[in-house]
């Protein structure tokens, strides 16, 4: 008799947003976009579909957000910090340079026995890290991990747009938000449930569309590169171009129909991106979780932000089938299948 394949469930999906909200309208002010520029306070708002997001206190750092985030899925999986085998963090902003902000988020759960490490791929780290943990638990290697994102980008924001090239280049940054989100991945022998397939696409000549230079070895700490600067209409062109494919081939390779998806779970960038996405897959946007009009792009925390958001709202529950699609600077592109 052949064993049973081991399956990664999902088991608890936790979030966690700071309680300060700030407003497009307030971020406009702030900047004097109209006495500056001539822009109107609600282009920021009409352009993405960014009404408000939420930023962190004064103190509180990205492995806050995943802690606080982590605490609640644990609570709903119903597992103790002391039980995680393995622990990702995985966020496209960190504590510090070293070590992992795994690390420091260990300490801070109490995860005794967890291995840590962290995964970073710009917004696409908690995909590509879920994906990493489903290998360590299909191969035996892994019985509980979690995977964590904590995201404080408003450190990122450059508040002094002296001229029509600098808006160009920071305007995306104006829809950063901060928070955290977390997943409990448990084996399981239950056939009918977990991640199904994934399929994760890269073009690393693309690289420089979407950066925040300062931090590594060629700026390190030079505060004029510490800033996000974006091409955002090439990013998201590139993202036309190579999201569709995705999310086709994972839907090959698991043996799924579009139509049978119950809820697509998309990294939150614009909500103009997410509908043309959905008018050229000819799929309903109601049943798309969209999350960014409250929180923006949260970057790597916006997929699991918005999942947890699906779960508690009992817009999916146990054996739903759920896409998750991931886009980001880099470029890569990766989209996941999962049974709730």
């Amino acid at each position: 008799m052949e064993p049973r394949r081991i399956a990664s469930v999902i088991a608890g999906v936790g979030k966690y947003v700071p309680s300060n909200v700030v407003t497009s309208r307030s971020i406009a002010e702030r900047l004097d976009l109209w006495g500056r520029f001539k822009i109107p306070h609600g282009i920021i708002e009409k352009l993405t579909g960014v009404r408000e997001r939420r930023f962190a206190e004064d103190g509180e750092a990205s492995s806050d957000m995943a802690a606080r985030a982590s605490e609640a899925a644990l609570a709903r999986a119903g597992v103790r910090a002391e039980e995680i085998d393995t622990l990702i963090f995985a966020a496209a902003s960190h504590d510090i340079s070293e070590p992992a902000t795994a690390n420091i988020l260990q300490e801070k759960l109490r995860a005794r026995n967890a291995h840590v490490m962290d995964v970073k791929n710009a917004c696409n780290s908690f995909l590509n890290a879920v994906d990493i943990m489903d290998s360590l638990i299909k191969t035996g290697r892994c019985r509980v991990g979690l995977v964590a994102s904590g995201e404080v980008l408003s450190k990122c924001i450059n508040w002094e747009l002296n001229s029509p090239k600098d808006f160009e280049l920071g305007f995306a940054a104006l829809t950063l938000g901060d928070g955290g989100g977390a997943m409990i991945l448990r084996a399981s022998e239950d056939g009918r449930r977990g991640i199904v397939q994934s399929h994760l696409f890269s073009d690393g000549s693309t690289w420089e569309l979407a950066t925040i230079k300062a931090g590594g070895t060629r700026y390190l700490l030079d505060r004029a590169h510490a800033y996000f600067v974006s091409h955002s209409a090439k990013i998201q062109r590139l993202a036309i171009r190579h999201v569709p494919p995705v999310i086709d081939a994972v839907l090959k390779k698991s043996g799924w129909l579009l139509e049978e998806v119950d809820l697509a779970v998309p990294h939150q960038v614009t909500e103009k991106l997410i509908v043309k996405l959905c008018k050229m897959l000819n799929f309903p946007l109601e049943r798309v979780m969209v999350t960014l009009g409250r929180y923006g792009n949260t970057a790597a925390a916006s997929i699991p932000i918005a999942l947890a958001e699906a779960i508690e709202s009992g817009l999916v529950r146990e054996g739903s089938r759920v896409l998750l699609v991931g886009g980001a600077s880099g470029f890569s592109a990766g989209a996941m299948t999962v049974v709730l």
